[in-house]
């Protein structure tokens, strides 16, 4: 009986949904939405622009959050470390971009992802210097990624995986805000729902649908599959990142972005997006025909 209970207390009907609006006009939310405004300017004009362009930002964007890493997860007590490891990721990031972004490896993708799932999983409580690297690696190789289908697809095609990211944030947030409901992974992002997720994923499909009546020709039920997989993957990825900053107890990775916290907050679900993307793409690139 206490079970059956405890069940029934738990359970969700239409008449206990409570829409709570209130938190999408607080003042967090308006600075959120300015300093996103702010942000999609330069991402914009380097996407249009493309080549070096992409290259040089997404350079810099990388030597931000190898940053962010580094001096979360190494605190190193010299500032020029963390500016010398940045300083050399960036430079990873163009000499990839400049002479290697069209020949991007379909065997070396599985080995890469293969050799990082080993490391964190064997040194995952060793020394910070083998945390840092294996953080530094990840950066460098999600930013591989996007200047890989950024130089290898249309840019209608790159626009609608990053908006479809953002679409699922976006979503997420609206959706979730304002139903509120079961925790998706309460240990790990306490602010997270099911409902969220399935906002994002509604805001997601809607992106694709867009896309596929003006811009992109492709199977509308492969695309719409593909933008599922595309919310799920970016959610992940958000929490992801959550896990990673709750092990060393922060709540943003740095304070560079007003109402959001550091770059690698702002581009967690793009990063394990781009990189699931390159994977589907490099062996099934029908995918989406």
């Amino acid at each position: 009986m206490e079970q059956r209970d405890a069940f029934r207390e738990k359970s969700i009907t239409l008449e206990n949904i409570k829409l709570n609006f209130g938190p999408l006009f607080t003042k967090q939310t308006l600075v959120r939405l300015t300093s996103s405004l702010f942000m999609a300017v330069p991402v914009i004009v380097s996407i249009i622009f493309g080549g070096a362009y992409f290259t040089v930002f997404v350079a810099f964007l990388a030597a931000t959050m190898s940053w962010e890493v580094t001096s979360t997860v190494g605190k190193p007590r010299k500032y020029f470390i963390e500016i010398g490891i940045g300083f050399f990721v960036a430079l990873l990031i163009i000499i990839f971009g400049f002479f290697f972004a069209t020949s991007f490896s379909e065997k070396g993708l599985p080995l890469f992802l293969s050799l990082i799932i080993i490391v964190a999983y064997i040194f995952r409580k060793v020394h910070s210097v083998v945390s840092v690297v294996l953080g530094n690696i990840i950066v460098v190789f999600s930013c591989f990624c996007m200047i890989w289908l950024r130089a290898n697809f249309e840019t209608e095609f790159f626009a609608w995986i990053l908006l479809s990211v953002v679409a699922t944030d976006t979503g997420a947030f609206i959706v979730g805000s304002t139903v509120g409901g079961i925790k998706l992974a309460p240990n790990i992002s306490p602010n997270k729902t099911w409902a969220g997720l399935l906002g994002g994923i509604f805001s997601s499909l809607m992106v694709a649908w867009v896309f596929y009546l003006f811009w992109l020709e492709v199977d509308i039920l492969n695309i719409s599959l593909m933008a599922v997989m595309l919310a799920i993957i970016s959610q992940v990825g958000d929490l992801v990142e959550s896990a990673y900053k709750r092990s060393y107890k922060i709540k943003d990775s740095s304070r560079l972005i007003p109402g959001h916290g550091g770059v690698l907050d702002r581009l967690d679900g793009h990063i394990a997006a781009g990189i699931f993307m390159s994977f589907i793409l490099l062996y099934y690139d029908r995918a989406l025909l």
